[in-house]
């Protein structure tokens, strides 16, 4: 079945301990022709903790002129937030971007803050899907010895935030693991609430918790619906073999059609539908 990646990283750096040590473009491109992934959406990463990631205009130009890539902005809140608006809000304009990530739990950021707020006003002009990073991180647990490197946002969290906001789309990535429970009340409760399957494991670490992540997935579908999951990977932490594993088992019983939309039309509605003519 054809398929579209809501949440993949990339960089032309050697990354250590994963099963593709340089996720460049051009590595994701081969990957995704083997899965049939007719579509990955990439996302710009900005940690203040470690003054690193791959910004807007990077990204940008390495995606360049391939259609089969888009692309969700960021923004580092905590040191640069105004040189990151007046970016979002260029790349916006110009039509260049899918949607706005939020990394929620890598930095502080302030749901009252202006910032925040002019971040949601581009998000309705544009019709712009919002995504947060929910729950844990692997990189903090192994690397600091804590869940998160700021504040913990789990899909409570945000829950004002998507009452308040009922005309965005918002993802809240990672099904907000640990707090399975949360996802499954907030995706539930309110229309404008999803959540994709990337990064339930750390692919090179975790293969012990491949029955229970397919567990939690099933039981997330049964409560909520498929029309609330996306696919997604968050290569190169979790490999798009794991996460389609994750998806076949998860889904055992449901319909090609249930598939079908976990697997591609959930996306392209959310994501992609508002640039077509």
């Amino acid at each position: 079945m054809k398929k579209i990646d809501v949440h993949c990283h990339t960089t032309n750096r050697i990354v250590a301990d994963v099963d593709t040590p340089i996720p460049s473009i051009s590595a994701i491109e081969k990957i995704m022709i083997e899965y049939e992934v007719e579509k990955t959406n990439l996302l710009a990463t900005y940690f203040p903790h470690k003054q690193s990631g791959i910004t807007n205009f990077r990204l940008l130009d390495w995606i360049g002129d391939r259609l089969n890539f888009s692309m969700f902005a960021s923004l580092d809140f905590q040191y640069y937030p105004k040189q990151g608006l007046n970016e979002i809000k260029e790349l916006a304009d110009r039509g260049k971007i899918a949607g706005i990530k939020i990394y929620t739990c890598y930095q502080v950021v302030d749901l009252e803050s202006s910032t925040f707020k002019q971040l949601i006003e581009i998000a309705k002009r544009h019709s712009l899907p919002m995504m947060f990073h929910t729950g844990l991180s692997y990189a903090s647990m192994r690397k600091y010895n804590t869940p998160t490197v700021a504040e913990m946002f789990s899909a409570k969290r945000l829950e004002e935030t998507i009452f308040k906001n009922p005309s965005v789309n918002f993802i809240l990535s990672h099904m907000s693991k640990p707090f399975f429970e949360e996802i499954e009340y907030v995706c539930k409760r309110y229309p404008n609430a999803f959540t994709d399957m990337s990064g339930l494991i750390d692919s090179t670490y975790d293969s012990l918790e491949i029955p229970s992540s397919i567990g939690v997935i099933k039981k997330f579908l049964e409560i909520c619906g498929p029309h609330k999951l996306m696919f997604g990977t968050d290569f190169p932490v979790q490999t798009h073999k794991d996460s389609i594993n994750f998806i076949e088992e998860a889904m055992k019983g449901f319909s090609d059609k249930d598939k079908e939309d976990v697997y591609y039309y959930n996306a392209d509605r959310i994501i992609y539908l508002k640039n077509k003519p």
